[in-house]
């Protein structure tokens, strides 16, 4: 029983009994491992459909990760947002999935209340505006002119052409 080597004919080693050609004459380089996936794709869509590209999640020196002044911010605990995040990624592949429920028999969670952080909605009622606060708005606009005009007049007198300036210190006097 003959085997073939993918060394070059003329050489001896082609013509060796298996047993006594050199094992690097027939190997196969090694295949690479199987690739592990540590996040399911429909997680990264999740972060693109949402407007965060995944490189800004998955990079220590941005987003999430980043370490502030201090480097409080990435232990900042923020369960309230984590929450928030949760719910919008089991929404996210309840619709991906046809409205299926969430993972571990989990309902899936509607949508947060919009008013949920405002203490009294008032309704527009056709423009009664009580005068004071009225008053109060039109001296903040006027402050605010006021002092828009002053800025302009200050930047246009850094401006003037006009200005020599005098030598001082080398003459004769």
């Amino acid at each position: 029983m003959a085997v073939l080597c993918l060394a070059d004919s003329s050489s001896k080693a082609a013509h060796l009994p298996p047993a006594a050609r050199p094992r690097w004459c027939c190997r196969r380089p090694p295949r690479p491992p199987p690739v592990r996936r540590s996040v399911a794709p429909w997680e990264k869509d999740f972060c693109e459909s949402r407007g965060v590209p995944w490189r800004k999640v998955t990079d220590p020196g941005a987003g999430l990760n980043a370490e502030g002044p201090g480097g409080r911010v990435a232990r900042w605990d923020d369960s309230g947002a984590v929450e928030a995040l949760l719910a919008a990624r089991r929404r996210y592949w309840a619709e991906i999935n046809g409205g299926l429920k969430a993972a571990r028999g989990a309902a899936v969670p509607p949508l947060p209340d919009p008013d949920m952080y405002i203490d009294a909605v008032v309704e527009d009622d056709g423009g009664t505006v009580d005068p004071a606060v009225e008053a109060e708005y039109e001296a903040a606009v006027r402050d605010m002119e006021r002092a828009r005009e002053e800025s302009a007049r200050l930047h246009a007198t850094k401006l003037r052409d006009d200005f020599v300036p005098v030598p001082t210190g080398w003459d004769d006097a």
